[in-house]
């Protein structure tokens, strides 16, 4: 009834559209993730793979700050609503979630290939990536009076791409071992 006053139509006229709530839900995911590919364009080929990966996770957390209805909706579709409705449904978030890492790996790949990057495995980097976006979203709308001075989507970006940047520009391939010896001398335990 809310979404037929909202769009002028009578109840009977939505469920002339959408058969079910299901449907319904299904369509408004739809406009959503139609409106976040939009946003994420492929990446220009021309950039390095450290700046890939760094343009994917900000224009991926500007795009939930701008459509916070669209954060909502994953929430939804994530915790309230998991084990209800369909496999569908459930298999629509895990195909929501794929997208995402896979974005996301193929950046770290192409850092990997042009050394702006190291990841001893860029499936895991990925799935760790989208998990600290996630992570950031679900805090941005659980509690936004605590995270909304944390939510600049560059500096989060730079935040989660700095410790996978070897720091080299592109072409140049640092080695493993420079970069481990050089991290050993920073991280110096108490004990």
């Amino acid at each position: 009834a809310d979404v037929g006053a909202v769009a002028g139509v009578t109840k009977g006229g939505v469920y002339f559209h959408f058969r079910t709530k299901e449907d319904l839900f299904f369509a408004v995911l739809d406009h959503w993730r139609a409106a976040l590919r939009g946003a994420l364009p492929s990446p220009a080929a021309g950039l390095s793979g450290v700046d890939a990966l760094a343009e994917a996770v900000a224009r991926y957390l500007r795009f939930h700050f701008e459509n916070p209805a669209a954060g909502r909706l994953l929430r939804v579709l994530a915790v309230e609503l998991h084990g209800r409705f369909t496999a569908l449904l459930r298999e629509d978030a895990r195909e929501a979630h794929r997208a995402l890492r896979a974005r996301l790996r193929d950046a770290i790949a192409r850092g990997q290939s042009d050394g702006t990057l190291f990841a001893a495995d860029p499936a895991l980097a990925a799935f760790l990536v989208a998990a600290a976006i996630h992570g950031v979203l679900d805090q941005w709308l659980t509690s936004p009076q605590d995270a909304t001075a944390f939510c600049d989507p560059e500096t989060l970006a730079d935040a989660l791409v700095t410790p996978w940047a070897t720091g080299a520009e592109p072409g140049e391939r640092p080695s493993v071992a420079d970069a481990v010896e050089e991290a050993s001398h920073e991280f110096r335990p108490p004990f």
